[in-house]
């Protein structure tokens, strides 16, 4: 592999990286309400079980620092997202707000002075259990972005565990280290959420990746198979599709459609005089002509087999679609390549037969192309590098 690849292989997974970073982060930014509703369901019901034992002088204060965070961490939200529509994700500032999630975590983490201040078992034991289950829930809500998780759980519950440890009571150290276990098994809970997240993530966007790179080579084939090599205009396979969809269309309405086929004049003379590689040369000048004189979007060109093209004209008329035939015939002369051998000039030209044909009646597509080919040959036998133009209507029937 060279260095080129392998550095365009980094560079694809450094955005790969990126953006699963990102998805990441708005996993944790989609949950966002959950652990600030439940903050504010939990402190409410630890500050009610104090309230119910006459504890409101300890309750209130605490009670009012958690939800201080709620509103702040409401507003960084709204800020966050806010930013990231105008500039972007940045991950420097997803981390400060990663980061900014420890404000509740320091807030759960006063919920500890509660415990040298419960009047009863129930009560410390209900603010253990909250403390607890707001950790177990960042498992989820924050563990998609560990910096998050870890910003609240660590303030949350350390303080918890030292106050349980200091307490110098058996039953309370006991308590300290069944929490210090219960936070190592969430983090583990936690890391392996994360992980989950990740390879999920990378899988889903690999398979996107996938899908566009085979829905583009599908493209590029059905390209290809509409697609003539030499000059980059449709092929006849091609023209044949559009011109069926085109007549369908119109036939409901009976509008005009026009049909103007064109033949290089003694273009074998050309190649057997100057070689098949200056007329390939020709018939891509030609080509260029005919893109640039059918700009529009609803006239289709084709090379049509050899040195013939056809243009398809809907909605057209008879006398704009002379002028167009006209413009074609007048620019290929205008290329004035030259054609010692031919017997109309001494440089290339071309004939056209044109037909305009209201769709409809008896009259078929295979019809209006088999007129514009008897159009072609009378230009031939009137002397060539002419346009022969008819028009047809729905009623009548071609011999």
């Amino acid at each position: 592999m060279t260095s080129k690849n392998i550095a365009s292989n980094n560079a694809a997974d450094t955005d790969m990286e990126k953006r699963i970073g990102w998805a990441m982060f708005r996993h944790m930014l989609g949950n966002a309400a959950i652990p600030l509703l439940g903050s504010g369901a939990g402190s409410l019901l630890v500050a009610g079980a104090f309230f119910w034992r006459d504890r409101q002088t300890i309750a209130i204060p605490w009670l009012v620092v958690v939800y201080a965070t709620i509103v702040i961490r409401i507003y960084l939200t709204r800020w966050f997202r806010g930013f990231v529509a105008v500039h972007g994700f940045s991950e420097r500032a997803g981390n400060w707000y990663a980061l900014s999630v420890g404000l509740s975590g320091i807030a759960w983490g006063f919920g500890a002075l509660l415990l040298n201040n419960a009047p009863d078992v129930i009560c410390a034991e209900l603010t253990i259990t909250a403390i607890q289950a707001m950790v177990m829930g960042g498992a989820i809500t924050l563990g998609a972005v560990m910096p998050a998780f870890f910003a609240f759980s660590i303030p949350a519950i350390l303080p918890m565990v030292g106050v349980l440890a200091s307490s110098g009571e058996a039953t309370q150290m006991v308590l300290a280290g069944y929490s210090l276990i219960f936070f190592v098994l969430v983090s583990l809970v936690a890391r392996n959420f994360n992980r989950s997240l990740r390879r999920a993530l990378r899988l889903k966007f690999e398979n996107e990746a996938l899908v566009d790179l085979l829905t583009e080579r599908a493209r590029e084939l059905a390209l290809r198979a509409n697609t003539d090599g030499l000059t980059g205009l449709g092929n006849r396979l091609w023209f044949d599709q559009i011109l069926e969809s085109e007549w369908a269309r119109l036939k409901r309405s009976g509008a005009p459609l026009s049909v103007i086929l064109l033949d290089v004049d003694h273009f074998k003379l050309f190649n057997d005089t100057y070689g098949h590689v200056a007329g390939d040369a020709c018939l891509k000048q030609i080509a260029q002509v005919m893109k640039e004189v059918c700009r529009s979007t609803s006239e289709f060109v084709a090379r049509y087999g050899g040195e013939e093209f056809i243009v398809l004209l809907p909605e057209v008329h008879a006398e704009a679609m002379c002028g167009v035939a006209e413009r074609i015939r007048t620019r290929i002369a205008d290329l004035e390549i030259p054609h010692e051998t031919s017997q109309t000039a001494h440089h290339i030209t071309a004939s056209l037969g044109a037909v305009t044909v209201q769709c409809g009646g008896s009259t078929t597509s295979a019809d209006a192309v088999a007129l514009a080919d008897e159009q072609l040959y009378r230009a031939k036998a009137l002397g060539r590098n002419r346009v022969e133009h008819l028009a047809w209507g729905a009623r009548d029937t071609p011999a």
